[in-house]
């Protein structure tokens, strides 16, 4: 089963053959057959009442024509795991989130990654267990609609010391925190990375 998820603003975008049955209850308008992608994604924008949308249809030729519309943007983070079994988290914008940042020259996703977490949270001694997951969220920049795409890691750390955030970037806090107590700052999350964190540590 194939099918891409966006979040724009907070609200989902669907696109695929087929949708996860977990997702089909909070679906509140699906268009199937014939449909214009771009006319869609337009007045899903302009209308804040309806919080989630399903494209169903043939799932990568949709995806092309939906991801034609934006400037595309790369990015890449980590879900950081330290010898205690804590999980770095950063407190940016009003949210918890997990580190991660956009793709420098030559840089490769995996060398990305590594050094957005230890720039934004000053842990090192990092190594990448395995790719976890790519996300897709939708911002405006000056009058321009940016389709951002993060490639995110599992990785640990042999670093033993607290996290500290990053200032300049915004970045107000750095914590290490056990898998129950994440629950608590899923509270006040970007719908993506609670995504991420529920998947990998089925919460």
């Amino acid at each position: 089963m194939q099918m891409y998820k966006v979040y724009y603003n907070n609200r989902l975008i669907c696109i695929g053959s087929e949708i996860q049955p977990v997702l089909q209850k909070k679906i509140s308008k699906k268009l199937t057959g014939t449909f214009n992608v771009r006319q869609e994604w337009e007045k899903f924008r302009d209308d804040d009442k309806v919080k989630s949308i399903w494209m169903e249809g043939h799932a990568k030729g949709l995806w092309n024509k939906f991801k034609s519309m934006f400037v595309k943007v790369g990015a890449a983070g980590g879900l950081v795991q330290n010898a205690n079994g804590e999980y770095l988290l950063i407190f940016r914008k009003g949210k918890w989130d997990l580190p991660k940042g956009k793709l420098e020259k030559k840089e490769t996703d995996e060398m990305a990654a590594m050094r957005e977490v230890e720039e934004e949270c000053g842990v090192s001694g990092l190594s990448i267990v395995s790719p976890l997951t790519k996300s897709y969220h939708i911002y405006e920049d000056e009058g321009w609609f940016m389709l951002k795409h993060s490639k995110w890691f599992v990785m640990n750390t042999i670093f033993d010391k607290e996290p500290v955030p990053q200032k300049e970037e915004g970045i107000e806090k750095a914590v290490w925190a056990k898998p129950a107590q994440i629950k608590n700052y899923m509270e006040n999350m970007y719908p993506n990375i609670k995504d991420i964190l529920e998947d990998y540590l089925n919460l």
